[in-house]
């Protein structure tokens, strides 16, 4: 199943009282899993507080938030560090110096408006695109831009299969990789892309699976 949005409102609190049920993944589980953190700039959340989506029902528990690991955000923070440096670099090699009065200024600061324009959208993208794994389905947020983005939901009765990778030496030190979701839903396939901890977020759709169709 898949939605398509005009807001990028992923994020929504809710205010309707959550019915008390067992939780999929268990207390030892939970005290064994290092890494998650409750906050809403996590890459690996269990059971967040005060989050939500549009589609979640009011019994629906969210047990997994994941994000592309922090490590993916070097490379738009680089590129962001190095164009600062651009106006400062031409006016050292005396460029401006060609210019007529006023234009190294209004060049300066048309340099850092698109600089922080394409600062804003690498945080952004990494932000709202999110993962999320619930006590009834996977949802997979792809954002676009501001106006822009894809909502594809697959119940967990419909997922066949669950597998992991991590890919590299980098994909190996910080332990992130991709998990991949079969399912017999109108979505055949679900990936969740350099997520922290794969074999993790396996486990504990392999645990849910396992619960529901007992």
């Amino acid at each position: 199943m898949s939605y398509n949005r005009n807001m990028p409102d992923v994020f929504v609190s809710s205010t309707s009282p959550v019915l008390p049920r067992k939780d999929p993944v268990t207390e030892v589980q939970k005290s064994s899993i290092e890494g998650h953190s409750h906050s809403r700039f996590s890459a690996f959340s269990l059971y967040p507080d005060n989050i939500g989506f549009e589609t979640k029902n009011d019994k629906e528990r969210i047990v997994l938030m994941l994000r592309q690991h922090p490590i993916i955000n070097v490379k738009w923070i680089t590129i962001t560090i190095l164009l600062l440096t651009g106006p400062t670099i031409l006016n050292a090699l005396g460029v401006f110096s060609f210019l007529p009065t006023g234009f190294p200024l209004v060049i300066t600061m048309a340099w850092y408006l698109v600089t922080s324009c394409y600062a804003i959208e690498g945080f952004l993208n990494w932000y709202f695109n999110v993962f999320f794994v619930t006590t009834d389905a996977i949802i997979d947020v792809d954002f676009f831009n501001l106006v822009d983005k894809r909502v594809s939901q697959a119940d967990l009765e419909m997922i066949q299969d669950v597998s992991y990778s991590t890919n590299g030496v980098l994909g190996t030190m910080l332990n992130f990789g991709d998990v991949q979701i079969q399912t017999a839903a109108e979505i055949t396939e679900f990936v969740f892309e350099d997520v922290p901890s794969p074999e993790k977020v396996a486990k504990i759709l392999e645990d849910l699976m396992e619960k529901i169709n007992k």
